[in-house]
């Protein structure tokens, strides 16, 4: 069998789609699966229902900011799926009881510190994960915070929680990850690139204003490389999560629970993290080939 690094861009195109073609059957029954439980009471379906629960199988998965909320359920679902999964955070304990957890469920998992604002721990996580697993075929953009709140006008320029934290954390932070993660990619003969873009991404905020910033930026990142990076084999796409049940929506919203959050979501609640992963495990599989420098909005509808 040929080396993917050695393919021509065509040759690349064509084992991809064969790839796709090859994978179209397995989405089909994993989707109707999925639809099914939703329909049934908005629960996830459990691995024992899921006929596709190793269809990530040996592929290598790179997380950033996953000892927690969408991070930690991504994690989970891939493990769960078969993947090798390497995530980082920037809280050692954390990441520690997540790789742990992951591996008494059965799955593999290498947890890392390293804080995506810092370009150089960045490289170093990307080349580890290399190290470890001897690739990326999927990498998960995730780590972000909610930034200041109030205008402009109001909000602290530099230091912890400033404009300054969240638009590095939450943009140059996507931008490092990408600029590590596409090399590698187009050497092994491509990967697919998902960002954790909001619903910020697509409008304003009276409160939020550097977050929304942020999260715009993210979009119009995720639509560059997938416009450069299509015919080496590289698919990149983005997320646009509404409410999601996580501490940082609790921080976002200055709240310590959110019983009712989501009453006027026209499926009056809000997403559970492992709905999230679910979404993505579809998004990010072979015989979605051709979704490539979109967002998808994972909202309940509240966009509509």
């Amino acid at each position: 069998m040929p080396d993917k690094a050695n393919l021509p861009v065509d040759a690349r195109r064509r084992r991809l789609l064969a790839q796709g073609a090859a994978g179209a059957a397995g989405l089909a029954l994993g989707t109707s699966a999925l639809g099914h439980s939703l329909a049934a009471g908005n629960a996830r379906p459990s691995d024992a229902d899921n006929t596709e629960c190793k269809r990530y199988k040996d592929k290598v998965v790179l997380i950033t900011g996953a000892t927690s909320g969408i991070g930690e359920a991504c994690a989970h679902a891939y493990a769960r799926h078969g993947a090798k999964v390497f995530f980082c955070g920037r809280r050692e304990q954390l990441g520690r009881e997540v790789e742990t957890a992951i591996r008494e469920e059965g799955g593999e998992a290498t947890f890392m510190r390293a804080d995506v604002r810092e370009p150089e721990q960045v490289e170093a996580f990307v080349a580890a994960c290399v190290e470890t697993y001897g690739t990326i075929d999927i990498a998960f953009n995730n780590a972000g915070i909610e930034g200041p709140r109030g205008g402009l006008d109001e909000i602290a320029l530099t230091g912890q929680g400033s404009y300054q934290d969240v638009m590095r954390t939450n943009t140059d932070g996507v931008f490092f990850a990408m600029h590590y993660q596409i090399p590698v990619m187009r050497d092994s003969g491509g990967g697919v690139i998902v960002n954790t873009g909001s619903m910020l991404s697509h409008r304003g905020s009276s409160f939020a204003g550097a977050y929304a910033a942020s999260k715009h930026a993210v979009i119009g990142l995720t639509r560059s490389v997938a416009a450069r990076e299509a015919g080496n084999g590289i698919r990149c796409i983005s997320i646009s999560p509404g409410g999601v049940r996580t501490d940082l929506l609790k921080r976002f919203m200055g709240t310590d629970s959110l019983d009712g959050a989501g009453e006027s979501n026209p499926m009056g609640r809000i997403a559970e993290p492992g709905e999230v992963a679910d979404v993505l495990l579809n998004l990010t599989a072979p015989e979605a080939v051709f979704l490539n420098g979109d967002d998808v909005k994972i909202d309940g509808a509240s966009s509509a």
